[in-house]
């Protein structure tokens, strides 16, 4: 991939990279101050103060800062719960959205799992890809485009993702398109674990859903934690022996788990035909091409793909 600056115009590939900036030291969005984040931080993690007894302290707090006209960091314990949630993880923050079945329904012995509403969290795979290519750890260890590599025997030798005959594939198909000239094919390796996170009181399972990048070396891809990161929590129907010859069951089970990789990576699909802006390890731009590569996955969860 060629180098870019920020607005995606092609530079002098000798070129150093920009400087550096970090953020701004007194930046606590979405607190007001430090003295905030460090009162949720002490309340929620270290005391674990509950609700009831949170709401009693702000309670006695707001009532001594009346005469100042003034009130504490936060109305209620809903209040400061609802910061907490909006509060950056990684510079990216969780989300939610919520799927339901919206199919015929019999009349009588209605099942519990037609009426129930799912609930799937994630973090933005777009943002996070481009945490990723970011780094400044991943520097030398990462390709920024498809390669072959042969043996003395002229015998073609895999050994890093991009080195595989599917990226090289992918960059042809992506090259069709004269706009994409000299930008970097960065596939996105998805996977989910039947590990169980956590199990609902209904019908419900959270499986961890997980994202990582073909450009990354597999050594640096192993030896660096935020080489792979969590991206979600699916929501997944439970398969028992009561439901496995419901044909309805069966279908929404797998519809449910289709469309939440559906709905989570729709920020990502219109750069997979044109080209997005992304900072690299190396400290440059350049212009970015994502693709989705092959889904790793247990088997329980390949029957619903």
């Amino acid at each position: 991939g060629l180098k870019c600056d920020a607005n995606g115009a092609f530079i002098d590939q000798d070129a150093p990279p920009p400087p550096h900036t970090d953020a701004l030291p007194t930046d606590w969005t979405p607190y007001d101050n430090r003295a905030e984040f460090e009162m949720a931080e002490f309340l929620f993690t270290r005391n674990q103060m509950s609700a009831k007894q949170i709401d009693t302290l702000l309670n006695l707090w707001a009532a001594t800062l009346i005469k100042h006209n003034d009130a504490p960091p936060f109305a209620n314990h809903r209040d400061m719960y609802a910061t907490i949630d909006a509060t950056p993880l990684g510079d990216t923050p969780w989300k939610s959205f919520m799927l339901c079945y919206n199919g015929a329904k019999p009349e009588q012995d209605v099942p519990p799992w037609t009426d129930g509403q799912y609930d799937v969290w994630y973090r933005d795979p777009l943002q996070m890809t481009r945490s990723i290519l970011a780094n400044c750890a991943f520097d030398g260890g990462i390709e920024y485009s498809p390669y072959r590599d042969y043996t003395t025997e002229d015998k073609q030798y895999f050994k890093n993702f991009m080195s595989g005959d599917w990226a090289w594939k992918q960059a042809d198909d992506i090259a069709r398109n004269e706009e994409n000239h000299g930008s970097t094919f960065v596939p996105l390796i998805i996977g989910s674990d039947k590990t169980v996170v956590s199990v609902t009181t209904g019908q419900t399972e959270y499986h961890p859903l997980y994202l990582s990048i073909g450009n990354i070396h597999n050594s640096v891809r192993q030896a660096h934690h935020n080489g792979v990161v969590l991206i979600g929590f699916l929501a997944i129907l439970k398969s028992t022996k009561e439901h496995n010859d419901n044909i309805k069951y069966r279908n929404f089970r797998r519809q449910l788990f289709q469309r939440s990789l559906v709905k989570i990576f729709e920020s990502v699909k219109p750069f997979m035909e044109n080209f997005d802006v992304t900072h690299f390890p190396d400290g440059h731009y350049r212009r970015t091409v994502y693709g989705l590569s092959p889904y790793i996955v247990d088997y329980p969860e390949q029957i619903l793909l």
